[in-house]
């Protein structure tokens, strides 16, 4: 009988230690799980964290790129924009001075340049005067010296393309355009104000 309760007793101890080595298993296996979870987390928080970072860092290159390729286009558009404006100018003074070429071969060109000398001899009261005129117009001189009403002489300037006449006086120190050229000329600032051709800034 005392063999019998003792197997009984060993057995239960048997097995009470089987049901605490169980219970140990078990609580080890939930720590390494937990453990392993926590590891886990904290892994994909790492990767998460580095992949939020980069791809910040790839939309940071991409808007800057972005950003550089659109002022690239601004500044290549105002650019042809720009190139655009002055032929268009050119070609708007270019006819212009066709124009006016085309008035100096009609007969009132002659008065023309007879009240420009009225206007230079106002300015130049001193003998030694200079009128510069085109070799076209040559055949002018004496109706210019007679509007002039002074003595002065003349000398053709290569550089008047269109018309009209300059003078100097070296003694008095003085220089005068009453050309054509300049006046058109005058006319690009005006032209460039009103013409509607200026980019807004």
């Amino acid at each position: 009988m005392a063999i019998n309760y003792n197997d009984e007793k060993i057995g239960k101890f048997y097995q009470a230690i089987l049901h605490y080595g169980e219970e140990q298993r078990k609580k080890i296996e939930e720590e390494v799980a937990a453990f392993k979870q926590k590891e886990l987390d904290e892994a994909e928080i790492g990767v998460l964290t580095e992949a939020y970072h980069l791809i910040q860092k790839e939309m940071a290159q991409m808007r800057s790129g972005i950003a550089r390729e659109l002022a690239q286009r601004e500044m290549d558009g105002r650019r042809a924009l720009l190139e655009q404006r002055r032929k268009i100018m050119e070609q708007v003074f270019s006819r212009a001075a066709e124009e006016l070429r085309a008035y100096t071969q009609k007969p009132e060109y002659a008065a023309l340049l007879q009240t420009y000398a009225r206007n230079l001899s106002s300015a130049f009261q001193k003998e030694g005067t200079v009128i510069l005129l085109r070799k076209e117009d040559a055949p002018y001189q004496q109706q210019i010296a007679e509007a002039f009403g002074q003595p002065c002489r003349f000398e053709t300037d290569p550089t008047i393309r269109i018309g009209g006449l300059r003078a100097y006086n070296s003694a008095m120190g003085i220089m005068a355009d009453e050309t054509l050229d300049a006046m058109l000329e005058d006319q690009r600032g005006w032209f460039e104000e009103n013409s509607g051709l200026t980019l807004a800034g």
